[in-house]
C-alpha cells in the first residue's frame, strides 16, 4: 500500500516503517505504533520505581535458611557435583 509522500513527512511515517491497521465504521484506520524512546524507563513504569535490592545479600541469606525437603529441586540425580575453580 503507498501511502503519499505529503502524508508520510506529516506523520513523520518513513517508507518500510510497521502500522497498525484496523477497520472502524467502515473505514480503515493506519497508526504508528507508540515509539520508546528509552526502554529502561518504560521497564521501571512497571514497577512504579526502582527497588533498592541487594541482591547478593538477598541469596546469601537464602542459603541460610532451612527448606523443607519435599520443596527442594534436585539438580543432576539430587547429588552435588564438585566444580574446579
Amino acid at each position: 500500500m503507498t501511502i503519499p509522500e505529503s502524508v508520510r513527512t506529516k506523520l513523520g511515517v518513513k517508507i518500510g516503517d510497521k502500522l497498525i491497521v484496523k477497520s472502524e465504521n467502515k473505514r480503515i484506520i493506519m497508526e504508528s505504533p507508540k515509539q520508546i524512546s528509552n526502554p529502561s524507563n518504560a521497564l521501571w513504569n512497571l514497577f512504579g520505581k526502582p527497588l533498592n535490592i541487594d541482591a547478593a545479600k538477598l541469596v546469601e541469606e537464602s542459603w541460610d535458611e532451612p527448606e523443607e525437603p519435599s520443596k527442594r529441586k534436585k539438580l543432576g540425580g539430587g547429588k552435588r557435583k564438585a566444580q574446579n575453580a
